[in-house]
């Protein structure tokens, strides 16, 4: 053996011959040594001739194996030291140390391999140095795209040539091994990687080109990462790669027998230079070998194993955590790049073990920490964070997953939002106990919105899991028989003992305890349900209706009017969920009254809403629950949309189906079917369909038929039924037989003359009597003679009847009252249609129904227009509120008479006590306000004074009318008319409360947006009943006015409250702003300077109001009171985002400025005014200062630096103030009111009873 090493050592040292080193310049060998290998000049010429003679290339192939021989030869002499390795593997672990390492620690080989070198370069005599520079030559001009064929090939051959001379033993220690010469070479590698990016952009300009798309310019493409590199043809691309096989051969021998113990950098940069060629998305022979590589240099040949693999770690986590700053890589690539890098993790663990397991640890929490702030790519990262944690043991995750838990209380909200992705993907994996239940849980208290909205989410899925641990969770929870007990401050520390526990190193004892309490679950839900944040109400209202379908005792009247109060909400996507939960919930809950009649008011009107999307998901849901499979459930609901009057929605719902053609054909059919059955129900959605879809002559035929045989009923519920038949017949009218229209017209017309139709259907037959004649009759003229015939005789009888009724003495039977209201109603339906047949007589005898004594015998108001002396029969309220209604009718055409009544009525609305009455009085005022707008002016107080009326149906009445002249601009808002209407926003019917605010929001903002601006202040002084401002409040009402609207004084401060919040809460930042400024200017500054007496109490209670206006929350600016940093900012959102934070920083100077040059001097010059007056609002002008020092303190204490005892003052009496609400608060004694406590819904009339005759409920008979 040892001659074939001769043999070998002679054959290296006549290749070297070959070469003639001695020929190079000395000049050009120091240059390139001193150049660290970087930098070349061409090789000098006389030398270069020389290499075209002795055939370059072919030296060095016959170089390398030559030296591979050698090592070869080699192996034998280090038998003898398998014992001492095969100790050292044992003692590291069988798979740390592979078996062919043992040729490295041998002696004998060390031995063979200096005799080597000191035969070349002692007897030989050859310059290392020369041949070092030459093999860095070759490299540098073959190592880019742009080089040539042959500079290619003979810079790989040089750089295997090299690998495998460095592999002789002591070539360090001979100088042969050059680290920078040796970089210089592995960096063929990314040679290669370059070369497999060009292929593939190649390979995707050619199937764009071929699929007719513009074609890509990979050259301008690659030009980025190599300027001035040219393309390679395919026959060369293929050359590298055969070329980097042997390369990597090459360097797997480096691997096996040299050692890097003592030059831990070079293997981490050897390591780095490799991984690229594993991280290649063709997956090949050339990956498969650089992997190979890699596990090799992971052995203590080459030093610390663990050491290694750590840099392999570092070196592939930006793959693991899918970063997209490679811009060459599409999302698949990165995919692709994530799994093999996920396969080389699992290769380490398969070989390495348990000794590993650390690094596996700080390898996932670095992706978890590094992860891409993108909804997509938290979620992949998620996974792959799980799947990494699965290649270990279960018994070493719990410390992985403990801090999981931790990291959802990380200042970072990026970071809490990750960690609640992999608690989901944990949920779906079925690995979730009571501590993780929690985490997630008090996550939903989160500051970030975007965490709230998971962690709701995240709770979703849970309950609807069928994972046992998760099923039994749940039943712990909400089961009735544990109880599980807590103080209110355990539930306050609740989330702060989880991170005390998390962070601590001892077990975690998981029971029960650590669960939140159901009611606890059920509170934050339903405040999650109002929150400012679109997705978390969205989550929280999908949660709560999930709850109450496995526990049904959770369905109270409160959730069921949350639900219903989100299908108003502000977002169309709350709105389109809402609408879909109240519908499931109805489908579960069908024979529940109160689901029923909130599924009406919350999803029907959403047909109108202003979203399409909204209103398609109303029609759906209008459909699903009326015509679905149950059609009696169906019935029930249809009665209960008619009961609450919302059939009007429902006509909107079919117009849109007619439209769109969805109506079945059978569907009418099954409604006249069932028409004795559910008769109100089934008539008026034919009423419905009559009015938008095509009518067929069955259903003409139907309606005739009803009409005739129940036209002259008193049941309650023919009647509706007969005004339905109408709404048939006059959709329906233009297309009947001439036979037909006669018919209805004589049955109509022969009824009301004779009085035997019901007062509610009297008006209706009388308009369908004069559409009968004008289909009739073609020439309008004729026509209108022929109405008024007929209506002439109707009047003439009429009056007649009511001229010998009314000048009885004798009560009134109720046989008589109804033929009286019968006769008062159709005088007034008939005179509207022929008012030239209506003489002052009929008005005076409606003006003696109308203008009765109340019951204490005081004479109500009687018109210029009544005499005196006319003789007054006592009628029942029924006929006066009949009467009044006919008077308005009569009077829309007779503007004289109208404004003789005028003064009357609105005498009359003030005295009367019958709602109906007043009902009446206010319908007829509001309808002349169109004709007699003037008029009406001196009567307006008492229309709006209706607005406080004790009788919630007047009080809506009233507010619907006034709302209809205000958006027709027939009223406008004068005095103290949007006061009152504002004092409906805490008035005690809810309904009524719903509309004003609607109103207001909706309508009345978006045409004066300002209006709430320029009326807080005038507000504050009205609501407070303040006399003597020489600004505010210099309205003139009448002692009834002030009775009636008045809320100052101390009881009534909660409703005060509530407007202001109302008013603050649809303010802008600069209305705010400016808000901020007046109260202090017009307010505080107005006391200081004595422009309001402290001495008057108005004054304190005005200075009061405006404090805790000052004081609260909702005045804040919203763009300062709202974290930019709070929640995860996708990439799109960038440039907004920054926006936003430039105008908030701007924003916050300016308020700041204001703070300082005008809110504070006012302040403290208030704080000495009132000390000097011993002022018992010292207190609330406190609680001000104390919010802005919140806010503003090191302005504040800038400005109190040129007055020192000023600044002590203040810090004593904070101090003092700060520690009587302390000892207040502990103290078992009520507190003393400083402020305006929040706001709650009180009962203004709650001593008064209120009577209220059955009969008088009816508005029109």
């Amino acid at each position: 053996m040892e001659d074939n090493v001769e043999i070998y050592q002679q054959t290296v040292a006549s290749e070297l011959d070959c070469l003639q080193l001695d020929k190079l310049e000395t000049e050009w060998i120091k240059e390139v040594i001193d150049n660290d290998f970087l930098q070349f000049q061409d090789i000098p010429l006389l030398y270069d001739e020389i290499l075209e003679e002795c055939h370059i290339t072919s030296r060095l192939i016959h170089l390398q194996k030559a030296f591979l021989l050698w090592l070869e030869s080699n192996k034998g002499s280090s038998e003898d030291s398998d014992e001492v390795s095969t100790a050292t593997r044992q003692s590291l672990g069988g798979s740390l140390m592979p078996e062919n390492t043992s040729a490295a620690v041998n002696i004998n080989l060390t031995n063979n391999g200096s005799r080597f070198w000191s035969f070349l370069f002692q007897e030989k005599k050859v310059n290392i140095q020369s041949l070092l520079a030459l093999i860095g030559f070759f490299i540098d001009r073959g190592s880019t795209l742009s080089s040539t064929h042959e500079e290619r090939q003979r810079c790989f051959e040089a750089a295997q040539m090299y690998f495998t001379m460095i592999c002789i033993p002591a070539s360090m220690a001979f100088r042969v091994f050059h680290q920078m010469l040796y970089m210089k070479a592995l960096q063929l590698v990314q040679l290669y990687v370059q070369t497999r990016k060009y292929a593939q952009k190649s390979a995707l300009q050619s199937q764009q080109a071929k699929k007719g798309h513009k074609q890509t310019q990979p050259e301008a493409e690659f030009e980025d990462e190599e300027e001035g590199e040219a393309p390679i043809g395919p026959e060369e691309i293929a050359a590298v790669e055969k070329a980097m096989s042997r390369f990597l051969d090459a360097l797997f021998l480096v691997a096996q027998h040299l050692s890097f113990k003592r030059y831990p950098n070079i293997l981490k940069e050897t390591v780095e230079c490799i991984l690229p060629a594993i991280i290649n998305l063709d997956r090949g022979a050339v990956s498969l070998k650089a992997l190979e590589i890699i596990h090799n240099f992971c052995n203590p040949l080459h030093g610390d194993a663990v050491q290694t693999v750590h840099h392999v770690f570092v070196h592939i986590l930006p793959y693991l955590v899918l970063d997209p700053s490679e811009k060459d890589l599409n999302n698949k690539n990165l995919v692709a790049l994530k799994d093999i890098s996920f396969n080389l993790v699992n290769s380490f663990i398969s070989k390495f073990g348990e000794i590993i397991y650390p690094l596996l640890h700080g390898l996932i929490k670095h992706v978890c920490v590094e992860v891409v702030d993108r909804a997509e790519y938290r979620h992949k990262t998620a996974q792959t964070a799980l799947d990494l944690l699965q290649l270990i043991p279960e018994e070493h995750r719990q410390g992985t997953i403990r801090w999981f838990l931790l990291l959802a209380h990380t200042e970072q909200a990026f970071l809490r939002l990750f960690s609640l992705e992999i608690l989901s993907i944990l949920l779906q994996n079925g690995q979730i106990d009571m501590l993780t239940f929690a985490v997630i849980f008090g996550q939903c208290s989160d500051q970030s919105a975007t965490v709230r909205a998971k962690a709701l989410s995240i709770l979703g899925e849970c309950i609807e899991s069928s994972d046992r641990s998760v099923v039994e969770i749940f039943d712990i929870i909400f089961s009735e028989e544990v109880d599980r007990q807590t103080t209110g401050a355990e539930e306050l520390e609740e989330e702060t003992d989880i991170v005390e526990l998390l962070q601590g190193e001892e077990p975690i004892n998981i029971t029960a305890a650590l669960l939140p309490k159901a009611s606890v679950i059920m509170n934050l839900l339903k405040e999650r349900a109002v929150d400012e944040k679109v997705h978390v109400r969205k989550n929280a209202l999908q949660l709560l209706l999930s709850v109450t379908r496995r526990h049904r005792r959770y369905l109270t009247q409160d959730f069921v009017k949350l639900l219903g109060n989100a299908c108003r909400d502000v977002a169309m996507l709350i709105r389109r969920n809402s609408a879909q939960m109240m519908t499931d919930l109805l489908c579960e809950h069908s024979e529940n009254e109160a689901v029923q009649k909130l599924w009406a008011r919350s999803v029907l009107p959403l047909v109108i809403d202003g979203e399409t999307r909204v209103q398609e998901k109303a029609l759906e849901c209008i459909s699903r629950s009326l015509v679905g499979n149950d059609s009696q459930k169906g019935w029930i609901l249809l009665e209960v949309i008619i009961e609450l009057g919302l059939d009007i929605y429902l006509s909107k719902a079919v117009e849109m189906w007619s439209r769109q053609q969805q109506i079945p054909a059978q569907l009418l059919r099954t409604l006249l079917s069932n028409s004795e059955q559910r008769p109100r129900a089934a008539l008026t959605l034919v009423a419905i369909f009559a009015r938008h879809a095509i009518i067929d002559n069955n259903v003409k035929k139907f309606a005739l038929d009803y009409l005739q045989e129940n036209i002259g009923s008193t049941n309650s519920v023919n009647i509706y039924c007969i005004q339905q038949v109408y709404k048939v017949i006059g959709a329906t009218l233009p297309s009947m037989s001439k036979e037909n229209v006669q018919t209805i017209r004589e049955i109509s017309s022969r009824f009301v003359a004779n009085s035997q139709l019901s007062t509610n259907v009297i008006t209706t037959a009388c308009d369908m009597v004069v559409f009968c004649i004008q289909q009739q009759v073609a020439d309008e003229d004729k026509a209108r003679k022929e109405a008024a015939e007929w209506a002439g005789e109707i009047i003439s009888s009429s009056g007649e009847f009511l001229s010998i009724h009314l000048r009885k003495q004798e009560n009134v039977s109720p046989e008589e009252e109804e033929q009286l209201a019968r006769r008062i109603l159709t005088l007034g339906c008939v005179g509207l249609h022929c008012p030239q047949q209506v003489n002052k007589r009929h008005f005076l005898l409606l003006q003696h129904a109308a203008f009765q004594p109340d019951e204490s015998g005081v004479d109500a108001p009687i018109p210029l227009s009544q005499p005196q002396s006319q003789p007054k029969r006592k009628l029942p309220p029924r006929l006066q509120a009949a009467a009044v209604i006919s008077l308005g009718k009569l009077s829309v055409q007779h503007e004289e008479m109208a404004k003789r009544l005028i003064p009357g009525l609105g005498r009359l609305l003030e005295t009367t006590p019958h709602e109906a009455v007043r009902n009446n009085i206010v319908c007829c005022l509001c309808d002349w306000v169109i004709r007699y707008a003037t008029a009406i002016d001196p009567v307006m107080p008492q229309v709006t004074a209706c607005l406080r009326d004790p009788t919630p149906a007047v009080r809506k009445q009233t507010l619907v009318l006034l709302i209809h002249l205000l958006q027709e601009d027939y009223l406008k808002i004068r005095g103290t008319f949007f006061f009152r209407i504002l004092q409906l926003a805490c008035d005690d019917d809810e309904s009524l409360r719903d509309l004003a605010l609607f109103y207001v929001t909706q309508r009345l903002l978006h045409r004066r947006p300002t209006i709430i601006q320029q009326h807080f202040i005038e507000c504050v002084f009205h609501f407070n009943d303040y006399k003597g401002h020489p600004t505010y409040n210099r309205h003139a009402l009448t002692d009834r006015e002030n009775k009636l609207f008045s809320i100052a004084g101390q009881q009534h401060s909660r409703r005060r409250f509530q407007i202001y919040q109302f008013m603050l809460q649809n303010l802008d930042d600069e209305a705010r702003f400016q808000l901020t400024f007046r109260l202090t200017r017009d307010v505080l500054h107005g006391v200081v300077e004595e422009v309001m007496s402290l001495k008057n109490a108005s004054t304190e209670a005005v200075l009061k109001d405006a404090l805790a206006v000052l004081s609260c929350d909702d005045i804040k600016l919203a763009s300062l009171s709202a974290s930019t940093d709070d929640d995860p900012v996708e990439n799109e959102d960038i440039a907004q985002a920054i926006v936003q934070s430039t105008k908030k920083a701007i924003i916050a100077q300016v308020v700041k400025r204001n703070v300082i040059e005008n809110i504070v001097p006012i302040v403290v010059a208030l704080k000495r005014k009132l000390a000097a007056n011993k002022s018992s609002l010292m207190g609330n002008l406190m609680l001000f200062l104390r919010e802005l020092m919140k806010d503003y303190k090191d302005e504040i204490q800038e400005i109190l630096a040129g007055d020192r005892q000023l600044m002590v003052e203040i810090d004593l009496d904070m101090k003092r103030f700060e520690q009587q609400e302390r000892m207040e608060a502990e103290s078992p004694t009520p507190r003393v009111d400083r402020t305006i406590p929040p706001p709650e819904l009180v009962n203004p009339r709650e001593d008064e009873q209120v009577r209220v005759q059955s009969k008088d409920r009816q508005c029109q008979g």
